[in-house]
């Protein structure tokens, strides 16, 4: 059963083993929104790749719109067994027809991740006719028939995506609560006609109390990577998100797989030092920087939060009213991790 997968997932995230033993495991940094010259991105993809692996991450997925970038060379050239791994995908850059929005269109932008094929959104110059949720149905539905894990990426893009048109999501796809592109509104917000879009966690809540099991991600969405582009706010550079993958190699195989049960968590600065979630409990501790303060909150059923706890270490007990139980840390830089949700059901 689905719910039950879910929940054995979460438990071997947190390294609480039944039965034989587990192999051993370890934690991959990596991020699953990257683009380069071959999209709209301004540098070479083996530039970027030097980038990321120089910059201590082990992995990095490759997602142009409507291209598939080979990434043999790629790994050829950086590609270092149990340290770094380059793997191909696309962003499936799907818009909408919609006359009531404001620019005549809806951005349903879906990430392919660990495909070796371009998939084509639907309808002419990549606009469909049909709604956002038939669209999301039959991109992902193809992102899986290519061997990959689907990422659903910035619903409040150009305020585009509502809850209810992802209420049909299939269980174990990705959503970006958290996005690096400094225009996707990840806090979500108010028009002066008092439309409100939530914030991507919020949906996300909205998702995980509506049954579905969805795992949220960090992510870059990267574009710029120019030294003289530094400094400009505007521009989405790397390094702002990402996530930490458990799993025993590193390999294409074993990232992608490991996404697709919800083995990582997701961080904008945030590391954890140990993580363990069961059915009975749900510990954590935090790697801590110098001088900085850590709020730790566990979140259930309709965002609400069920317990906080100051400082590195925090324990929960999940209760059968919860629903379910995640973690979201804020530390006082700023800086943010969110774990995936347990479900207690």
């Amino acid at each position: 059963m689905k719910r039950c997968h879910a929940l054995l997932t979460l438990v071997l995230l947190g390294s609480t083993v039944t039965g034989a033993q587990a192999p051993a495991q370890r934690w991959y940094r990596g991020n699953t929104h990257t683009h380069t010259l071959n999209s709209d991105g301004d540098t070479p993809p083996a530039e970027v790749v030097r980038w990321y692996r120089t910059h201590g991450y082990q992995f990095l997925f490759i997602t142009d719109h409507e291209y598939v970038t080979d990434v043999a060379p790629l790994n050829q050239l950086y590609g270092t067994p149990a340290r770094f791994l380059t793997i191909s995908g696309q962003e499936i850059t799907q818009l909408t027809v919609d006359p009531k929005h404001p620019e005549g269109i809806r951005q349903v932008h879906v990430n392919a991740l660990g495909t070796s094929s371009v998939i084509r959104p639907l309808g002419e110059r990549n606009r469909a006719n049909q709604s956002i949720a038939s669209t999301y149905t039959r991109n992902i539905a193809e992102v899986r028939r290519g061997g990959g894990v689907a990422q659903v990426n910035h619903p409040n893009w150009r305020w585009s995506v509502t809850v209810a048109d992802m209420a049909d999501l299939p269980d174990s796809t990705l959503l970006e609560v958290w996005n690096g592109h400094p225009d996707v509104h990840n806090l979500g917000g108010t028009d002066s006609t008092g439309n409100t879009f939530p914030s991507h966690e919020a949906a996300w809540d909205s998702l995980l109390s509506r049954g579905r099991v969805i795992w949220g991600v960090a992510d870059d969405d990267s574009h710029h990577f120019k030294p003289e582009d530094a400094d400009n706010p505007d521009l989405t550079r790397s390094g702002r998100g990402w996530v930490m993958v458990r799993a025993d190699t590193l390999t294409r195989d074993a990232i992608v797989n490991a996404l697709r049960r919800g083995e990582f968590y997701s961080s904008t600065g945030v590391a954890l030092r140990a993580y363990s979630a069961s059915r009975s409990d749900i510990s954590l501790e935090i790697t801590p920087r110098v001088d900085t303060r850590y709020r730790i909150e566990f979140v259930g059923k309709g965002g609400r939060v069920l317990s906080t706890v100051h400082g590195i270490r925090a324990r929960y007990a999940p209760k059968p009213e919860d629903g379910y139980v995640r973690v979201r840390i804020n530390d006082s830089g700023g800086r943010r991790a969110w774990t995936q949700a347990v479900i207690v059901r």
